[in-house]
Order: C-alpha cells, then sequence, then structure tokens
C-alpha cells in the first residue's frame, strides 16, 4: 500500500498526481479510456464511424492537457490520434464509389 505524504503536495498539479501515485499512474489514463468508452457508447445512435471518431476526437483533446500536467503519456494521445487517422482512412475507404 502507497501512502501519500500529504505536506509535499503544494500545488493543483501535485493533487491531481496524487491519484496516480497510489494507482500505479493508471487513474488518469483509466478515466480518459472510461470516458471514451462512455461518450462512444452514447453517441452509437448516430453511427459507428461517427460515435468513434467524436469519442477518438474527445479523448484525443482531453488526452493532450494531461499529458501537458504530466498525468498521462503521451502514449495514450498518439494511440487517439492513430484512431482518428485510422478511422477517417476507413471512412474513405468505405465511401469509395467503384465503377
Amino acid at each position: 500500500m502507497v501512502s501519500v505524504n500529504w505536506t509535499d503536495v503544494t500545488t493543483p498539479t501535485d493533487f491531481l498526481q496524487v491519484a496516480n501515485t497510489t494507482t500505479g499512474d493508471l487513474f488518469w489514463a483509466a478515466m480518459l479510456a472510461m470516458l471514451s468508452i462512455i461518450l462512444m457508447i452514447s453517441l452509437l445512435p448516430f453511427g459507428f464511424e461517427a460515435a468513434v471518431l467524436a469519442a477518438a476526437f474527445s479523448g484525443f483533446m482531453l488526452g493532450m492537457i494531461l499529458a501537458y500536467l504530466h498525468l498521462v503519456s503521451w502514449t495514450w494521445v498518439v494511440m487517439y490520434a492513430g484512431i482518428i487517422v485510422a478511422m477517417g482512412l476507413w471512412i474513405m475507404y468505405s465511401q469509395k464509389n467503384t465503377l
């Protein structure tokens, strides 16, 4: 069990980092993934492609904020960027009219 020395928490960023310290640097990454999954499921009535793209874009934007705060790794941000690129390519491929 990891204990937190609360006297070292002096800034708002330190306070947010406490959650990562006690969970092995996975708290904010899990929150980011959970938000994206909930958003994707909520947007499924608008179509699968739209739901995945909107969830990935939201995850990308929030991930960049969290990465700049040093709460998540840049790997998560790059993963969301990859999903956006892959979905863009999939939409272009699936909308292609073959003659």
